[in-house]
């Protein structure tokens, strides 16, 4: 009887601890930092990380999305906006060709919103530093960059 109280006892206390409010699904400051705060919206540190230059072109493992890709597919347009600002590299695709650009234009954010204006915003920086408008779609970014030519030489990088 005691070593079954013992046993409850402790998967009593196993499960509390395993239901903690904290949220350990992502390790936000060791090893991917910026790829952390974007998929936590966490802008102000977006912001910290991005001064420092820590982090602008971080690859996700599963499908080497940048964390301005995955900010864009989101529709954190001020967080790319600031990566942008702090020399995120914008010709950056993920393994399936996909770019910041792409997302800028197929964006579904609420024209007119704070949101929708650094969407703008980054659309007219990318356009002042030579990127195509409308941007390659994705299978095109691959071949592009398969002949050499993505990102173009012309371009400011």
């Amino acid at each position: 009887m005691i070593r079954l109280l013992s046993c409850t006892t402790l998967i009593g206390f196993a499960l509390l601890a395993a239901c903690s409010k904290e949220d350990a699904s992502v390790n936000k400051a060791a090893i991917m930092p910026m790829l952390g705060a974007v998929m936590h919206s966490e802008t102000e540190e977006v912001l910290r990380l991005a001064k420092q230059g820590i982090g602008l072109d971080e690859r996700y493992p599963a499908n080497q999305a940048t964390p301005m890709i995955m900010a864009s597919g989101s529709d954190q347009w001020p967080v790319v906006e600031i990566l942008v600002d702090h020399g995120a590299n914008i010709w950056a695709h993920d393994q399936f060709g996909t770019t910041m650009a792409q997302m800028a234009v197929t964006s579904r954010i609420l024209p007119g919103s704070n949101e929708d204006k650094a969407r703008l915003r980054v659309i007219e920086k990318l356009k002042a530093r030579g990127y195509p408008f409308p941007p390659p779609n994705s299978e095109q970014i691959l071949a592009l960059e398969k002949d050499g030519k993505w990102p173009p030489l012309e371009a400011a990088r």
